[in-house]
């Protein structure tokens, strides 16, 4: 009778004991689960370009797609990538990184360099350049031709031919930047002399601004006074 019980206590203690090693187990795999949620959303944080979005805009956001854009001459160019705000269907701000391309074509990513959000029900562009810790504010759009044309600047979509098709302009200029024509022309009305003219157009990621200060397209204007035509 005793090595009944004898061995009843023995088999009670060793079912308790399993059941103590599997609840311990178990609570181990939670805690393994919870650091690597962490360890995921401390690196999004980490970037730079992440940060400021969030920073921004101060609510749920999330990154949408990307697309690499490379000056042919430098092989050296930059990755935009979509920032959806609040899960909505459409991107609304952009984060610019630059990128590097070696000869077999690997690339690297570098730092964060500019933040674009573009508030479509405003009309307002907002530019971070993070050189610069510049930042600026384009809120007549409507006056901008690319605005209109490239439903109201899809830089995803569109940034790559509005970049590619530059003439008289380079890469990083259409970037952000901006670029200057100069021409003689005769004077109307008087005969035998001339003036010079320029085009100002500035860019953000390809795409043409108004100018900063009222409507229309800015156009030539006159770069010196009249001299006789040579």
């Amino acid at each position: 009778m005793k090595k009944i019980q004898f061995y009843s206590l023995l088999f009670i203690s060793l079912m308790m004991m399993t059941i103590g090693l599997i609840a311990c187990t178990n609570d181990e795999a939670v805690v393994s689960d919870e650091n690597k949620e962490t360890t995921n959303f401390a690196g999004k944080t980490s970037d730079e370009g992440y940060s400021y979005a969030l920073n921004f805009y101060k609510t749920s956001i999330t990154l949408g797609e990307s697309v690499d854009l490379i000056d042919p001459d430098t092989k050296q160019g930059v990755t935009i990538t979509e920032i959806k705000v609040n899960n909505e269907a459409r991107a609304r701000g952009y984060v610019v990184k630059k990128v590097k391309t070696d000869v077999v074509k690997q690339v690297k990513t570098d730092p964060f360099l500019l933040f674009a959000d573009v508030n479509r029900e405003k009309d307002v562009l907002t530019v971070y350049d993070a050189n610069t810790g510049k930042q600026e504010i384009f809120s007549n759009l409507p006056y901008s031709e690319d605005y209109k044309n490239t439903e109201k600047f899809d830089f995803i979509k569109y940034t790559n031919q509005q970049v590619t098709a530059a003439k008289g302009c380079g890469f990083w200029k259409r970037m952000w930047g901006r670029c200057e024509w100069h021409k003689t022309e005769p004077i109307p009305g008087s005969p035998g002399y001339c003036i010079d003219t320029i085009l100002i157009i500035e860019y953000r990621l390809g795409f043409e601004l108004p100018p900063r200060k009222g409507g229309g397209t800015g156009g030539w204007a006159p770069n010196s006074g009249a001299y006789p035509c040579q």
